[in-house]
């Protein structure tokens, strides 16, 4: 398997460092996966910013890799470049309607049907102004985005130069990872980054990205497989089953399916993730999130739904399930860590010789 940094690298692989030397700790290693789910990023946002206050110090210097798809994609590449986590939920809560705006011309007659339901200028526009020109090798922090990549047909994961294959992705920016990260098919266009080909919503591959976490560690890091080596916290979205009413029938074109089976996609890959990591995980496996109620259901029930209602339901249940896990000893493991200094193996913060394991 070719060694380019945006692919997962090839099981039978050995380790390009050990742990103590690629890491600079023993154990264990933390990583953060923020799953995806449009607009209710605003419940994860929320959480991260209650934790954030409570640590009194970037969330980032807490976690060795942080991982985000969509949009939990934008919230990694945001906590990475240590932009606050209260002006990462301002991002959502406050330009949100600017995100998922009005559509003009053939998107209000025909939406979703022969274009996106949005163009990404609102979302393009957010991005900038938080991010700037900032690039992966501009971060201090690792992270892993997943996206797929159109152009090939497979899962493309954008990574900072963290090991010394990875010598590509550090030159992207922040906003271009962004939008290919959270191309959500029918809601935002394809996007195209350079030669490298055009990109969907990383939740087609892994909505929840805790695996890709725990893979990265393994096999990119060296981190050593075995009981509390690696622990992963994962935060997400209150993302709602998706599921069918028993009122419609069985025979289904594209005009029933519609936007519905991304929403199925994403759903069924989060718990079927969450299951998996449990088992593997046990303890060292923690999970953040909320099923709607039914009342709340309603507000909250599709990717784009920006309305007092909804910045209140995600809001209120992000700052209440903060403050149960701030209370659950299962969190304090990551509350008590401290991440060691990331080794980069190229870009403006390359700390090693570029050299191939």
């Amino acid at each position: 398997m070719t060694e380019h940094d945006t692919h997962l690298p090839d099981q039978s692989a050995e380790p390009s460092q050990d742990l103590g030397s690629q890491t600079g700790a023993t154990a264990p290693f933390h990583v953060l996966a923020l799953s995806g789910g449009g607009f209710r990023g605003l419940y994860t946002a929320t959480v991260l910013k209650h934790l954030e206050e409570q640590l009194g110090t970037p969330l980032a210097k807490r976690f060795d890799l942080i991982c985000g798809t969509s949009a939990g994609g934008l919230l990694a590449l945001g906590l990475a470049a240590e932009i606050p986590a209260p002006q990462l939920q301002d991002m959502f809560e406050h330009h949100g309607s600017r995100i998922f705006g009005s559509s003009t011309g053939a998107r209000r007659l025909f939406p979703q049907i022969f274009k996106a339901k949005y163009s990404p200028d609102g979302l393009t526009a957010v991005l900038t102004e938080n991010f700037g020109d900032l690039t992966l090798g501009d971060l201090k922090h690792r992270v892993l985005i997943p996206t797929v990549n159109y152009s090939k047909g497979n899962g493309q994961f954008f990574k900072t130069p963290h090991s010394p294959r990875f010598f590509m992705d550090y030159r992207h920016k922040l906003v271009d990872i962004g939008l290919a990260t959270a191309a959500a098919p029918t809601y935002f266009p394809l996007h195209a980054i350079g030669e490298e080909g055009v990109f969907a919503d990383g939740g087609l591959v892994g909505n929840s990205p805790g695996f890709f976490g725990l893979h990265e560690a393994h096999h990119a890091l060296g981190v050593p497989r075995g009981k509390g080596n690696v622990r992963v916290l994962a935060i997400g979205t209150m993302t709602l089953g998706a599921t069918k009413s028993g009122s419609t029938g069985l025979d289904w074109g594209i005009k029933q399916w519609g936007a519905r089976i991304f929403d199925l996609v994403i759903s069924s890959q989060e718990h079927s993730v969450d299951a998996m990591l449990s088992h593997l995980l046990d303890e060292d496996y923690v999970r953040i999130d909320d099923p709607a109620t039914p009342d709340q259901s309603k507000d909250i029930a599709a990717l784009d739904v920006v309305s007092s209602a909804s910045i209140q339901v995600l809001k209120s249940r992000g700052t209440q399930a903060a403050r149960r896990a701030l209370g659950d000893k299962a969190l304090t493991p990551f509350l008590n860590h401290t991440a060691a200094t990331p080794v980069f193996f190229h870009g403006p913060n390359k700390t090693l010789e570029n050299h191939h394991a």
